[in-house]
């Protein structure tokens, strides 16, 4: 019986009007985000060659000098941007891309936009992600709005019920026929875009690549059953398909527009962090005390002869103050991850926001893909102290008094660049993907469930006369 219902509400949504413009409206729109991200790939590909090439040319000359200059200049180090971002641009372009390290501290990051015109700064890029959780949401919930006030009011719905058919199994044929019918346009829209993006972009077709794809098409089907349950919501609880459409558009606009733009509010109202002119003074702060309590001579320098003990004591008090710079920075680091986190979880009231924060994950992108190169530079900043460390103990001219921002007190040496560790952003690995997700799929589980549940008891009550 439920194949019966189901094969019903498909050719009803398949011979609609809607589905034909939805789904010529989705091709457009996809194939159009398409041909944008390949021309905006190529350029952010040549720009960030361009700032590669200089962070290894700066590296290059700096151990030409020295080890100990490599070891105390600052660098900042770019990530690449990536090639499934017509997936889901996470919002990479608003979120750090840049980090700040030397060989003793990772000290911050950045963001470079790359625009030459800060007023044409892009605020949503046409990927998947963005065109399914505002129009494919959309779409949904017009093919359920009416579905059941819209039928009462033309006689169907107790016409349907009079046949040996269960207001579950008839609900349920409605709830699965918009989501199939609503991945099937979907499906449509990322073939086409898929197939513009291998055409005319430098990237080509891999393993990875169709996991990723098949992994946003379940996570639009998971959207689309969302949608489709408050839809049959706004159906049930009115008494005429012109106010379930109210009530549906009133659920998009709150779950789509709404929700999604309240991060900032949320974060300050409800999470709030030191401004980073508090930490700066408790920087300042800290570096007076260490001053202050430091032994007199500590702030004397003489390059002439490395061996002075005033150089030790320098030596000291630089990594001191370091130490305590750091500590207080990535505190505050540490409050401003917490800050997002939260906030994320706090707008998982929206299943856009949830379908957003899963796509990003399933792309391999976004705030999961910063931490991770976050706590990777954080390894490799280790292993490229240790490394400096190896070629000091070496050299019998140098004192080896560690100073972190000076190259007074240690090997003068030249290092050979090829002999440099260097650092390589890895991909995530699926492990690493799916832990930062688990909890926005069963927070999305749950609010389908309970909506459907709720729509089910209020149709097993419902007059259909």
């Amino acid at each position: 019986m439920f194949r019966i219902v189901l094969r019903r509400e498909i050719l009803h949504n398949l011979y609609s009007l809607r589905f034909l413009i939805s789904l010529a409206l989705v091709i457009v729109v996809f194939a159009a985000g398409a041909v944008s991200f390949a021309r905006s790939q190529a350029a952010d590909l040549e720009r960030y060659r361009e700032t590669q090439g200089l962070f290894l040319s700066d590296m290059r000359e700096l151990a030409a000098q020295n080890a100990s200059e490599l070891a105390v200049r600052r660098q900042t180090f770019s990530l690449a941007p990536r090639a499934n971002a017509f997936i889901s641009d996470a919002k990479e372009k608003h979120l750090p891309n840049a980090l700040v390290f030397s060989a003793w501290n990772v000290f911050a990051f950045e963001n470079k936009s790359g625009s030459a015109n800060p007023f044409l700064k892009r605020f949503d890029e046409l990927s998947w992600t963005f065109i399914t959780s505002l129009i494919v949401s959309f779409i949904t919930l017009l093919f359920t709005f009416d579905g059941v006030s819209g039928e009462k009011e033309s006689k169907t719905l107790a016409l349907s019920l009079a046949n040996p058919v269960s207001r579950g199994v008839l609900l349920a044929g409605k709830l699965a026929s918009a989501v199939l019918c609503v991945t099937a346009i979907v499906t449509a829209g990322v073939l086409i875009s898929l197939i513009a993006v291998l055409i005319l972009g430098p990237g080509g077709f891999t393993a990875a690549l169709a996991g990723e794809v098949a992994g946003f098409l379940a996570l639009a089907a998971l959207l689309a059953g969302t949608f489709a349950a408050f839809g049959l919501f706004a159906s049930v609880v009115s008494r005429s398909s012109n106010v379930s459409l109210l009530l549906a558009l009133s659920f998009w606009l709150a779950f789509a527009v709404v929700v999604p733009n309240s991060s900032t509010f949320v974060a300050k109202s409800f999470f709030p962090i030191p401004s980073s002119e508090s930490v700066q003074k408790n920087v300042i702060a800290a570096f007076d005390d260490l001053n202050k309590s430091a032994p007199p001579g500590s702030w004397s320098m003489n390059s002439g002869n490395p061996f002075l003990p005033q150089h030790e004591l320098r030596a000291n008090l630089q990594t001191k103050r370091l130490q305590a710079e750091k500590g207080i920075r990535d505190a505050y680091y540490g409050a401003m991850f917490r800050q997002f986190e939260r906030t994320r979880l706090a707008t998982a009231l929206s299943p856009v926001s949830l379908f957003e924060y899963l796509a990003e994950a399933a792309a391999g992108g976004g705030y999961p893909r910063f931490r991770k190169a976050w706590e990777d530079m954080h390894v490799y900043q280790g292993q490229l102290l240790s490394f400096f460390k190896a070629l000091d103990a070496a050299d019998p001219e140098s004192p080896h008094w560690y100073n972190p921002h000076e190259n007074v007190s240690t090997t003068r040496k030249p290092v050979a660049f090829e002999k440099i560790p260097q650092f390589e952003e890895k991909p995530m690995p699926l492990a690493a993907r799916v832990a930062p997700a688990l909890k926005y799929l069963l927070i999305n589980a749950f609010v389908l469930s309970f909506v459907y549940l709720l729509t089910f008891l209020l149709f097993v009550r419902y007059d259909v006369r």
